[in-house]
């Protein structure tokens, strides 16, 4: 008998399923499928109670286990091309730009739709890709829209053959649609881009540049390079589509190179060629381009941004050293089509290690014969074993390590040890892990095997040590991928929730040097930061944080000011604060239980959504912000105005904020969390700038998961030091010092 998969749903996606059960819609039936299957019912028990079948409940089921939440948002099939014929597509935009029907009045969705045999969606939807517009919405006289510079999107090429060297990318989907230049009226065609191209975007990356030879220096390449060359045009060109248009960013070819090509793109209007005088501005050129895509919003539906990927392809790109070999990418027609094929390149360069691209070993150094005996590693692991988690003689501890981290998890045996308690190392070897990521079907890695959870189940205090150390790769993989994995850190806690035992996790595992790079720290200040702030005793944060969550739970009125020119006043619901000061609990078999992080420090509360007056400017460099997205911002300032955002600039990521705050759903202009700092050690570590002691948190968006009444996915965050905030008139932070 077949028995339908099992479905384990993590905290925030049963919330997320609850919500949309209690909403009209086809999504909450389809929430309904898998809140019953992930309570052990059969597709025909969900189908009965439901009244759905049994294959529709099979379906979702299934959907939601090889996509998760994003597989719920959409119906299968859904995104396909249409199947309205290209030439009632065309009559319809001819039709539409004369504007007027024959008895003198103007088209009409509904009109155009009637004289078609088609839907009046189906004609706003041609109106929105031609970027025709209603008559009631044009100027009088009418006017040409602006003719905007074109704008880089997408990565779809890399060829590195040196001395040649070509980039290309496709535009912006604006100019796909016409709406950026004038559009073709009397016949089928599209216009081609102008020929020579500009950008405004400043690079936001300096180059480690490194040899790649020239046409100046190399001469001009072969016959046989050139045929490799064109060769790789034909092939990328077959799977563009026709009114996609592409930029190709050439160096090392010569004159009569270039000649064969003009010749080629006689064929292909749609292609356009730059071709910068040498490999250096090659290189200044193409990150200069993959810092403008990285301004750019993910395509539509989609809540992850292109900055991330944009300027790790940006780094690659500028390290890139021909001592390394050739280098040949194209995307597929799916991914040129969609505008996914950065993520693709970016994930097999991961993968894939070419050694053109290697500018630093992935791994520092080899596991050396003295681990576990370095000072600060040893004292982090006293203080975290005998503070924090209490661990006492004859105890089972269980640690799970990764390669990089494998000093500090050492460290800890010996502390262990010492303290007469039972350690037992559980090991990840990062390269294999790789490895696997690659090789093994994804659904493989998710599970953690009976033997292991039977050891996590036997255990009193669990000590995890985050992991792979390298995030760049780690966020690069496929989005399945990542949901395996994820699924596989859960089944570990709930292992370790069914034996109550006390769980913490180091955060300390997260440091490396890729992803020091990607975060824009300095590796060894970051790793240094995280160890001193576990060397904070925990009744100090305890006393700290009892008095800041005393004022917020009882204060009605906060007003926060800064020399910088803020000025803001929020106003509190005597709301419970939430507080990390490093207190681990057993861990619950049932009901909500939060993962303790180590190091911690910080006291955050759910404000008035309702109320908000006046500016907040941040002055703390942050290399997230927003839950959607990765990127540097900084000089940040939100103006509120009757509970709301009305005005927001950063000096930089100004275009990343923009981009994410526009694609995101209500609430999000509504004040969401306010934050302490409580940790003096913690001052640059991402993703913990909140912990530094005296600095002051502001969110917006998002605040449920706190005790709030918004339940948007979507949340930003800026902070600020040296601040003075008060609550009902009582100064509890006086220039970023607590004052109690």
């Amino acid at each position: 008998m077949r028995v339908a998969p099992a479905v384990t749903l993590s905290p925030e996606e049963r919330s997320r399923l609850h919500r949309w059960r209690g909403r009209g819609g086809r999504r909450r039936v389809r929430a309904g499928i898998v809140l019953l299957a992930a309570d052990g019912l059969t597709d025909l028990e969900i189908g009965r109670r439901l009244g759905v079948g049994r294959q529709t409940a099979a379906r979702w089921r299934g959907r939601f286990l090889a996509s998760r939440i994003r597989g719920l948002e959409r119906s299968p099939g859904a995104g396909r091309d249409g199947r309205i014929p290209a030439e009632v597509v065309q009559a319809i935009v001819r039709t539409s730009v004369a504007r007027t029907a024959p008895d003198g009045r103007p088209w009409s969705t509904r009109r155009l739709a009637h004289e078609f045999h088609v839907s009046h969606m189906t004609v706003r939807r041609v109106w929105e890709t031609y970027g025709i517009r209603s008559v009631r919405f044009e100027a009088d006289p009418p006017r040409p829209d602006p003719v905007l510079p074109p704008a880089p999107w997408d990565v779809i090429g890399l060829y590195l053959r040196p001395p040649v060297a070509a980039l290309l990318e496709t535009l912006h989907p604006r100019w796909a649609s016409g709406a950026a230049t004038p559009f073709d009226r009397g016949g089928e065609s599209f216009p081609a881009p102008p020929a020579r191209w500009t950008s405004t975007v400043a690079p936001r990356i300096t180059p480690a540049f490194l040899p790649l030879r020239s046409a100046a220096t190399a001469g001009a390449p072969a016959l046989r390079s050139t045929e490799e060359f064109l060769r790789f045009l034909i092939e990328v060109g077959a799977r563009v589509p026709g009114r996609t248009y592409v930029r190709v960013l050439a160096t090392g070819l010569g004159t009569n190179d270039r000649t064969r090509l003009d010749r080629w793109r006689v064929r292909h209007p749609n292609f356009e060629f730059e071709f910068p005088p040498d490999a250096r501005a090659w290189k200044e050129t193409a990150i200069r381009d993959l810092g403008a895509a990285s301004q750019s919003p993910s395509p539509a539906g989609r809540f992850r941004g292109r900055g991330e990927v944009t300027l790790s392809l940006a780094r690659s790109i500028g390290a890139f050293s021909e001592a390394g070999g050739a280098f040949e990418w194209s995307a597929g027609g799916h991914e040129i089509a969609e505008g996914e094929a950065a993520y693709r390149l970016r994930y097999d360069l991961a993968v894939t290690a070419h050694p053109g691209f290697k500018n630093s070993p992935l791994l520092p150094r080899a596991v050396g014969t003295d681990a576990g005996r370095d000072a600060n590693d040893r004292a982090s692991a006293r203080s975290v074993l005998r503070r924090y988690l209490g661990l006492r003689p004859r105890e089972r501890l269980t640690i799970e390590s990764w390669t990089a981290t494998l000093d500090y998890a050492n460290a800890f045996v010996l502390e262990a040890l010492r303290l007469g308690a039972r350690p037992l190392l559980l090991y990840q070897d990062e390269p294999t892990y790789w490895a696997a990521t690659t090789e093994v079907p994804a659904r493989s890695l998710a599970s953690i095997g009976e033997h292991r959870k039977a050891a996590l189940e036997h255990t009193d205090v669990f000590v995890s040590f985050f992991g792979p150390s390298d995030r760049e790769r780690f966020h690069s993989l496929p989005t399945p991928t990542l949901f395996r994995l994820g699924e596989y850190q859960d089944a570990l806690y709930r292992a370790a929730a069914k034996a109550e035992a006390r769980v913490v996790q180091m955060a300390v595992g997260r440091v490396s040097e890729a992803s020091a790079r990607m975060y824009g720290v300095d590796a060894t200040a970051w790793r240094k930061e995280l160890l001193d702030g576990t060397l904070v005793p925990p009744e100090v944060l305890r006393r700290r944080a009892r008095a800041v969550a005393r004022a917020f739970e009882r204060g009605h009125e906060v007003a926060i000011r800064h020399a910088n020119g803020t000025r803001l006043s929020l106003r509190l619901k005597g709301r419970k604060p939430h507080v990390s000061d490093g207190s681990v609990a057993r861990a619950p078999i049932r009901g909500n239980w939060s993962l303790v992080t180590l190091p911690a420090g910080v006291v955050t509360v759910a404000v008035d959504e309702s109320f908000a007056e006046g500016a907040f400017r941040s002055n703390v460099r942050c290399s997230t912000g927003l839950s959607d997205s990765v990127g540097d911002f900084s000089g940040g300032q939100w103006t509120f105005e009757h509970g709301r955002l009305r005005r927001f600039s950063f000096d930089v990521g100004h275009e990343i904020f923009a981009a994410s705050y526009a694609r995101a759903g209500e609430g999000r202009d509504r004040p969401g969390c306010l934050s302490i700092g409580l940790n003096e050690h913690l001052e640059v570590a991402p993703l913990l700038e909140d912990q530094g002691l005296g600095t002051v948190g502001l969110h917006i968006g998002r605040n449920d998961h706190v005790g709030g009444m918004t339940r948007t996915p979507w949340w930003a965050w800026i902070f600020q030091r040296g601040s003075t905030v008060s609550v009902d008139g009582e100064t509890i932070l006086r220039a970023g010092n607590l004052a109690r």
